[in-house]
């Protein structure tokens, strides 16, 4: 099967992660979209992040109803911190009968040489990009020069998603300030947030 590996804290999962996802399933015609829970991202080393459970829980809700979806917890069982190319050894040794492909947002794809281990993340899953505002989409044989790889090397395909300006720091934001996020993330999710008190600030005792 062809499995797309959609990796993200998830803190909160929102619409836009989940339109993007389906997108993604359709256009470059992945048979499954494994929503790829980071356990310890690398990048967000020095902020507060959600305990992991919770984070796979809310993806869990959001993506519930589309059997084509579905949560990945691999990275809580690796040596953090949580870096793609290692994740990929893991997922290829566990599953060697699936095809990967690691769906990317346009900026990611041009900070990909920056990444720990970059060949070894080209060379063991084929790469689905999302364009993004302000970051023309690299052909492969562009990708494949700027790693120092032959053209044959690289994967990609790129398609097109709408435009959806979501972010869950932006929302976790919202909930903090007693803000609605209503319509922005599943029912489900915005319930599950309400019910556990997330992004809510620590009530100082007078």
């Amino acid at each position: 099967m062809r499995i797309g590996i959609f990796g993200g804290t998830f803190d909160p999962p929102h619409l836009g992660h989940l339109i993007l996802a389906e997108q993604c399933r359709e256009d470059a015609r992945l048979d499954a979209i494994w929503f790829l829970v980071a356990y310890r991202p690398p990048h967000k080393s020095g902020e507060s992040v959600t305990r992991f459970e919770q984070r796979c829980e809310m993806t869990l809700l959001a993506t519930t109803g589309q059997p084509a979806f579905r949560i990945e917890t691999l990275e809580k069982e690796l040596p953090p911190p949580s870096y793609t190319a290692e994740t990929l050894t893991a997922l290829r040794t566990r599953h060697p009968e699936h095809d990967f492909h690691l769906i990317l947002g346009g900026d990611s794809i041009v900070d990909l040489p920056k990444w720990y281990a970059p060949t070894r993340v080209v060379t063991q899953a084929g790469l689905v990009g999302v364009a993004r505002p302000g970051f023309a989409p690299w052909p492969p044989e562009q990708l494949a020069e700027s790693l120092r790889l032959p053209p044959e090397a690289v994967r990609l395909q790129w398609v097109n998603c709408p435009l959806i300006a979501l972010a869950s720091r932006e929302l976790r934001q919202r909930v903090a300030e007693g803000k609605t996020i209503r319509y922005l993330v599943p029912r489900a999710v915005e319930e599950f947030i309400r019910e556990r008190g997330l992004y809510r600030p620590p009530v100082l005792a007078e």
